[in-house]
């Protein structure tokens, strides 16, 4: 038996697939509503979304728990959300890989952005380099909380000297912050060079990205 709403709902989807750009933000929210709640309407469950949080981006960066204090929000729909937000990091992603070598610090800030910008925790990654500054692999090495990563430095120096590394570029991410360096940041960058430059690694630079922005500590003068 057809729903009430299956009209609607094939007018939304035609105007979108004709002008996408012509739906307003609610609508390609209830749009997207659409694949997580079948059989009801996702108007009103859009609007409650909008007004709690603001914008589409705030809607996807929510946390779980504090989703489902918003009237029609059960798992079904918290995890579809994390599978769309999940999407647009990859896509958002997707032309790191084809970033072969790095050779300045802005390299290496445009090769972190879309991998961090999303990111709603801190985490750490370690790109690690070849001798001629391609890349070897780039790995997740720390993941903490919205403030900060437990990360030893044996941890990232075992992980350079395991891939055979002649340089790396180590990289966190300040989800509710400025991408300027703590104190905490710079006295373990400096611990850090001086644990690499004993195995014959040299720290290329550390980069900390917050939304669409980096700070590099070589071109910032902090790994002198």
């Amino acid at each position: 038996m057809a729903s009430i709403h299956d009209g609607h709902r094939e007018r939304m989807k035609e105007t979108f697939a004709a002008h996408s750009e012509a739906l307003t933000e609610v609508q390609f929210l209830e749009l997207l509503l659409y694949y997580a709640v079948p059989r009801r309407d996702t108007n009103e469950l859009a609007h409650r979304l909008l007004d709690r949080y603001g914008s589409l981006k705030e809607v996807l960066d929510a946390d779980g728990a504090d989703l489902h204090k918003v009237e029609g929000v059960g798992e079904g729909t918290e995890l579809y959300l994390k599978v769309v937000r999940e999407a647009v990091r990859r896509y958002v992603s997707e032309p790191i890989k084809e970033t072969h070598y790095i050779f300045s610090s802005k390299d290496a800030g445009n090769y972190f952005i879309p991998l961090l910008q999303y990111e709603r925790i801190e985490k750490v990654y370690l790109l690690c380099l070849n001798g001629r500054g391609g890349v070897i692999c780039c790995t997740l090495i720390g993941s903490g909380t919205l403030n900060g990563v437990n990360l030893s430095i044996r941890a990232v120096v075992d992980e350079a000297v395991r891939r055979r590394s002649a340089s790396v570029v180590l990289a966190h991410n300040h989800p509710d912050c400025f991408a300027i360096p703590s104190g905490e940041d710079r006295c373990f960058t400096i611990e850090l060079k001086h644990a690499l430059e004993l195995m014959d690694i040299r720290l290329f630079d550390h980069i900390i990205v917050s939304d669409d922005t980096y700070v590099s500590f070589a071109q910032s003068g902090y790994l002198n």
